[in-house]
């Protein structure tokens, strides 16, 4: 049984069956692997074998080490550490991504590279905007921070709480910030200024997408609002969307998460 620090409670596990396509567990921003831990323990409780990935220097502690390694990488050399775990894996798999990682699925879903995703409250793509004000301010925010695209931005807990853990309980709150670090501000650039960003990093062609995506979208994320992913998953003839009333960005960590990934587990058979 998995258990997180402060006590919220993971689903059970058991051994995956080798007859389930694999599934590789993208994070989101300023995370590792652990932050996939709820999600990891749904699919293999479920009997998928499960991957997860820590992007480069992730795994860092803080400090100036880390956040020199950061500054310039882009959300295209997290691709090319999911492609190397792909092929580790030697098999197409499902990808599930949080946030960020629901980019880099997108990404590989126009590749034809994965079998299915499962986006969990994807961030924005190249030829998505922002659908209400609160995306907005936040934008505005990073705007004020300057040339965004040559730092290495810190964790700031009140600005995390307001948009991404709203829904959770202060512990919690403070134990998911505290294990949180820096970011390549050159990422979030490229993701929330896609329009300005010249090498186009986000960009997919919706004409490319072929297998199923589902876009789970918490009706309290206040970094990407449920309207917003319905915009994103407008793009793709195979999407879907399924809205988890009271969740938040951090939809895992949210009470509501054993039912939406039974919800997300019943959508991904009847597909496979």
């Amino acid at each position: 049984m998995w258990t997180f620090r402060s006590g919220h409670l993971f689903l059970g596990f058991r051994m995956p069956d080798t007859s389930r396509p694999p599934i590789l567990l993208l994070t989101g921003t300023n995370a590792a692997a652990w932050t996939m831990k709820p999600v990891c323990a749904a699919f293999e409780a479920a009997g998928y074998p499960c991957h997860s990935l820590t992007y480069r220097y992730h795994d860092l502690p803080s400090g100036p080490d880390r956040d020199a390694k950061l500054v310039g990488v882009s959300i295209a050399d997290f691709v090319e550490d999911a492609r190397q775990e792909i092929e580790r894996v030697g098999a197409r798999p499902i990808v599930v991504g949080h946030s960020l990682g629901g980019v880099v699925a997108q990404l590989f879903a126009g590749e034809g590279a994965v079998r299915a995703g499962v986006l969990l409250n994807s961030s924005i793509v190249n030829g998505v905007l922002p659908t209400t004000d609160g995306e907005r301010e936040l934008g505005k925010l990073f705007i004020s921070a300057g040339a965004l695209w040559d730092q290495t931005p810190q964790k700031d807990l009140a600005l995390r709480n307001a948009y991404g853990l709203n829904t959770l309980p202060e512990a919690l709150q403070r134990d998911i910030h505290a294990r949180l670090d820096s970011e390549s501000g050159r990422v979030l650039f490229e993701f929330v200024f896609w329009m300005y960003d010249v090498n186009r990093t986000t960009r997919v062609d919706p004409g490319k997408v072929t297998c199923p995506l589902l876009f789970v979208s918490g009706t309290e994320d206040k970094a990407v609002a449920t309207s917003t992913a319905r915009v994103m998953a407008d793009r793709y003839a195979t999407a879907e969307v399924l809205a988890v009333d009271g969740a938040c960005h951090y939809v895992q960590f949210d009470r509501q998460w054993p039912a939406t990934a039974s919800k997300a587990l019943e959508w991904l058979s009847g597909k496979l």
